[in-house]
């Protein structure tokens, strides 16, 4: 090799060699002023020339200089060619006279062109390919780790990478492109794709539950997404283990999105294979995004609900009705007048539950215009309501009325479960002489309770139309982490909107706030149509968590209900009975995936007792089994249920290109990055490439053994000289 140039680099920092340099100044002063004084002896001189070298050398050691030699290197010049084999390649959007292409076969016609043949024929080449190897389980596509693959490649002279540029690993590719910049290695890109969706109706990822109850209604809400150039008609079906059980039709917008829910009531008990699909439009390019399928447990099961009130207002009465006649909810109520005591008659109770599997029994508990003390709560009911929706799931809904009752609850174990705040200024609330109504926010346009029809327009519609009320809580702001549903329509305050309807989730319950005491309005003229619907809603969205994996003796609920690979799972267990008062953990908890692999997570007590939490970081997808085993460990599992892990797959089939990568790396480096229809041109010039190669060497000076050693021999000289001659 030639060596074509020798470059000098101190890398020490602006503020080390100012100082250094200061130093050396007060240094030099101060040699040749005791030189003056000793009138510049023979001797004197040498012992302070050694010394000034010595200083020399530390000086320079200080500026940390380095020898940059470029050498030409005459052997043949290699290529490392990158090509992306991953998923999103599968797309569908690479248009040549008319007719579509998936990337991968774009690609590999590209390898059968005389541009690509010449390239090889004049230039080496090393073939690697992108793919999910890195974490086939998780399908991330690592183009860092693909980088450092072809930098080892020897005689590298530049890196072409064919890819859409989809980069989803944690790790950035940023340090790899810095270092072929640094290796003076150019990198090139052929950006493979549309950048633009091609025309195509989209549905949207669809949440379905893990379970439903037999003989109720499911509600599923829906998002088509139009990527046509017109509005499309189109037609949402729910198959139910193959048959179509629902049925929606929409009209979405070019270029944007319409919602809908589809609503079925299973009525056959077990494990239901559900399948959401829109049906295809001729002129959409992919039929893959129009199929999501689940499989989801029908359960047949009762939902328990407690409603606290202190008078029988038209609230609890109508809101008690509604829940007495639906057939899976079981109600009870506890009626509890200040001056009166508690009311009796046909599922009544006398007094709020006392023991732990009593009060634990619950789902969800309505609590009205009743607080603490006045002959009504007490603050263990108040603690052991918290304890049932913290660590137990269940749902809590306030609903305060004109008595002020729910003022009672500040300082109380309740206050941090309330989605609002309330304002001093209106105790007793604010009574209206004209009707108000609510208003859908933009969450609440969108969430499961307020879907009082299948259709998002008409839903808005009804909403606008139901009674209003004649009076509301005094409400200053909804509390930091709560979302808002519905508003007052008209009223403001300094914070904005009042907010009306808003829900918190607490612990593993649901919490919810009702700021007026009118919902049985909602009838007129429509009998029980929405009245119900709402109620029957909320109590089935609040149980859902508590039905989840019940089961006798034990309860598990699992945070977040269908987890994802790499995603850390909180599990929170609530025993009941005798063990439920153990002081230690009285079970071990044994985790086994879809390859039999068992884990054992810690178990950490919860405040309160009866309940334990975990957690865990699955690393597969595919149903895991959940055990509750004897605390010694012997013996068979107690308790047992499944839940599911779902494989992430981040990169998505259907996306456009993402060339901002592909471009950074070719700005970095000095190379280019071109579309497909550029691709024949960059072939050309990389097949015209030098065949030479600019070698790099760094020396690094002042980490050189003889360079250090050399700083020391001089000021070892020095002090040798000065000993022999008696001045120390």
């Amino acid at each position: 090799m030639n060596v074509e140039s020798t470059q000098w680099i101190f890398n020490a920092s602006t503020g080390m060699i100012v100082t250094g340099g200061l130093l050396f100044l007060v240094y030099l002063f101060i040699s040749i002023y005791h030189l003056k004084q000793t009138h510049f002896t023979p001797m004197r001189l040498l012992t302070e020339g050694l010394k000034l070298v010595g200083a020399v050398f530390l000086f320079l050691t200080l500026l940390q200089p380095e020898i940059h030699q470029r050498s030409a290197k005459h052997d043949e010049a290699k290529i490392a060619v990158l090509i992306d084999k991953t998923d999103s390649m599968t797309t569908e959007d690479v248009r040549i006279d008319g007719q579509s292409y998936t990337r991968t076969s774009w690609v590999e016609d590209l390898q059968k062109t005389d541009a690509w043949a010449k390239m090889g024929e004049e230039v080496g080449i090393e073939l690697f390919e992108i793919g999910h190897e890195e974490n086939p389980v998780l399908k991330e596509t690592d183009l860092a780790s693909s980088i450092a693959r072809a930098r080892e490649v020897e005689q590298l002279a530049a890196v072409l990478v064919v890819s859409d540029g989809a980069h989803n690993a944690v790790k950035s590719p940023l340090p790899e492109f810095l270092r072929l910049a640094e290796s003076e290695v150019p990198a090139y890109s052929i950006e493979v794709g549309a950048e633009t969706r091609l025309p195509d109706l989209i549905l949207e990822p669809v949440e379905f539950p893990t379970y439903s109850i037999m003989n109720e209604a499911m509600v599923l809400p829906i998002r088509v997404s139009n990527t046509l150039m017109e509005d499309a008609p189109v037609e949402v079906v729910l198959l139910a283990d193959g048959s179509p059980v629902a049925r929606q039709s929409i009209q979405v917008p070019a270029g944007g999105s319409e919602d809908t829910s589809l609503r079925w009531v299973p009525r056959v008990e077990g494990a239901v294979p559900l399948t959401v699909m829109v049906e295809t439009h001729p002129l959409e390019n992919f039929e893959e995004n129009n199929v999501q399928s689940a499989e989801v447990d029908i359960r047949k099961t009762l939902i328990r609900v407690l409603v606290i009130d202190s008078v029988p207002r038209w609230e609890f009465r109508f809101l008690r009705n509604a829940l007495y006649r639906d057939p899976g909810v079981q109600v009870d109520s506890l009626l509890i007048h200040p001056q009166l005591g508690p009311q009796s008659g046909p599922g009544y109770l006398s007094a709020f539950p006392v023991s732990r599997d009593a009060w634990s029994s619950y789902d969800v508990i309505f609590l009205g215009d009743v607080g603490l003390g006045n002959n009504e709560l007490k603050p263990e009911d108040l603690r052991n309501i918290e304890l049932l929706v913290r660590e137990q799931g269940s749902g809590l809904v306030f609903l305060p009325g004109p008595r002020g009752g729910h003022l009672r609850l500040r300082n109380t174990p309740l206050e941090t479960l309330m989605p609002v705040e309330y304002d001093d200024r209106f105790p007793e609330g604010v009574g209206l002489d004209l009707e108000m109504r609510m208003s859908l926010t933009r969450e609440g346009k969108e969430h499961l309770l307020t879907q009082l029809h299948s259709s998002a327009s008409r839903n808005q519609q009804i909403w606008r139309r139901l009674p209003g009320f004649y009076w509301y809580a005094g409400i200053a702001r909804a509390r930091i982490g709560s979302e808002v549903l519905a508003t007052h329509a008209s009223q403001r305050n300094e914070n904005g909107r009042i907010p009306l309807l808003a829900t918190r989730n607490a612990g593993t319950g649901h919490v919810l706030f009702m700021g007026t005491d009118a919902a049985w309005r909602w009838r007129k003229g429509v009998e029980d149509l929405y009245h119900y619907r709402f109620w029957g809603q909320v109590v089935r969205w609040m149980a859902h968590k508590r039905h989840m994996f019940g089961e006798e003796g034990a309860r598990v609920f699992i945070q977040p209900e269908r987890p994802e690979v790499g995603q850390e799972v909180t599990m929170t267990l609530s025993l009941r009975g005798a063990m439920a008062l153990s002081e230690e953990v009285p079970f071990r908890l044994r985790l086994t995936n879809a390859q039999n692999e068992v884990v054992s997570p810690d178990v950490t007590p919860m405040e309160g007792g009866g309940s334990y939490q975990s957690q865990w970081v699955p690393d597969s997808p595919g149903p895991v089994t959940l055990e509750l085993l004897p605390a010694n460990g012997e013996g068979d599992a107690w308790f047992s249920t499944e839940f599911t892990v779902e494989g992430d797959v981040p990169e998505e089939i259907g996306v456009p290109v993402r060339p901002e990568l592909l471009r950074e790396m070719a700005q970095i480096t000095g190379g280019e990055s071109v579309t497909e229809e550029e691709a024949s041109r960059l072939l050309e010039t990389l097949a015209r490439l030098p065949r030479q190669q600019m070698v790099l060497t760094v020396d690094r000076i002042w980490q050189n053994p003889l360079w250090i050693l050399a700083v020391f021999a001089f000021f070892g000289l020095y002090w040798i000289l000065r000993k022999r001659q008696g001045w120390i």
